[in-house]
């Protein structure tokens, strides 16, 4: 048997499709050795907007090879429109049920091809079963064509010593206790409820938050200027970190005392599971998959309740 791969996001390795299509590839090869799996990735030309459409659509099925004991995968939600027998992975469907996310005439236009390319799949893979429920309600998709598959967590991350702690910490320039928010800073990450709900905190337990992330383009219709107004005055409580590098999660996820994600909308929410595989406690949003995830594991709250 052989699966032929979308290898589109291997050159992303940061985001959560390149992390999936990376971990995906190496669990077939270890899990099944009898499987051949091949992995293509598009050249440099086509790594723009149009050319990724170019190579889901016609690049990457003219490259891969047909047969009667070949699958194709798309590990992230590209479903190509000429190819029936396909197998998607869904991550979640955020263009579908968050508008902003799907603004916009080629936004539009891609969506009507994912829309349709999905009714054409012979499998789709949920990452949750509320990602699996909005396939149902929003995509109408027929449920027995749907199957979840919660995402696993690389084992890097990990518990450390209270010494290692300490001494990551030091590294990293961070303060003895802090809360951690990590992810990016559009939209739907809802952190204006942490930012309100700060000042308490900080009253009560002298609890610093650290915000580490990549925020979108500003002008990006899923840009919001959460810290507009915040300064070493203002907000003596916060702490600024950019873009974490995957080499570094591990580490500022051990050094944090507690790990916050207020986010409405996750078609899975890896941070969270990464978060508690290195040891840290967590609180989240009780919202889409994140009760999933969490479950008992953690403490949940209402998306927009800063008390």
């Amino acid at each position: 048997m052989r699966v032929e791969l979308n290898g589109y996001f291997r050159a992303l390795p940061f985001t959560g499709s390149g992390q999936y299509l990376r971990h995906l590839a190496a669990a077939l090869q270890r899990g099944y050795p009898g499987i051949e799996i091949v992995e293509r990735e598009p050249p440099r030309a086509l790594r723009g907007a149009l050319g990724k459409v170019f190579w889901e659509q016609v690049a990457w099925l003219r490259a891969s090879r047909d047969g009667a004991d070949a699958v194709r995968h798309v590990p992230y939600l590209a479903p190509p429109l000429a190819d029936r027998a396909c197998v998607v992975t869904a991550h979640d469907v955020i263009p579908f049920v968050l508008p902003a996310y799907g603004a916009g005439v080629l936004q539009r236009c891609y969506g009507l091809t994912v829309r349709v390319g999905l009714r054409g799949a012979r499998q789709i893979v949920a990452d949750s079963e509320a990602t699996r429920r909005d396939l149902i309600r929003v995509m109408g998709l027929p449920a027995e064509r749907i199957r979840t598959i919660p995402l696993g967590v690389d084992d890097r991350f990990r518990p450390a010593s209270a010494r290692e702690r300490a001494r990551l910490r030091d590294e990293l320039g961070l303060p003895e206790r802090f809360a951690l928010y990590l992810g990016s800073l559009d939209l739907r990450k809802n952190l204006s409820v942490l930012l309100r709900a700060w000042p308490q905190v900080w009253a009560r337990h002298h609890l610093p938050l650290v915000v580490a992330g990549r925020a979108p383009r500003p002008g990006s219709r899923v840009f919001v200027d959460w810290f507009k107004g915040l300064d070493a005055r203002t907000a003596p409580w916060l702490v600024r970190r950019g873009f974490v590098e995957e080499t570094v999660k591990p580490a500022i996820y051990q050094a944090a005392t507690i790990f916050v994600f207020p986010s409405r909308y996750e078609g899975f929410g890896l941070d969270p599971l990464e978060a508690m595989a290195a040891g840290v406690p967590v609180v989240a949003a009780h919202a889409a998959s994140l009760p999933e995830v969490v479950q008992g594991a953690g403490v949940l709250a209402p998306p927009d309740d800063a008390q």
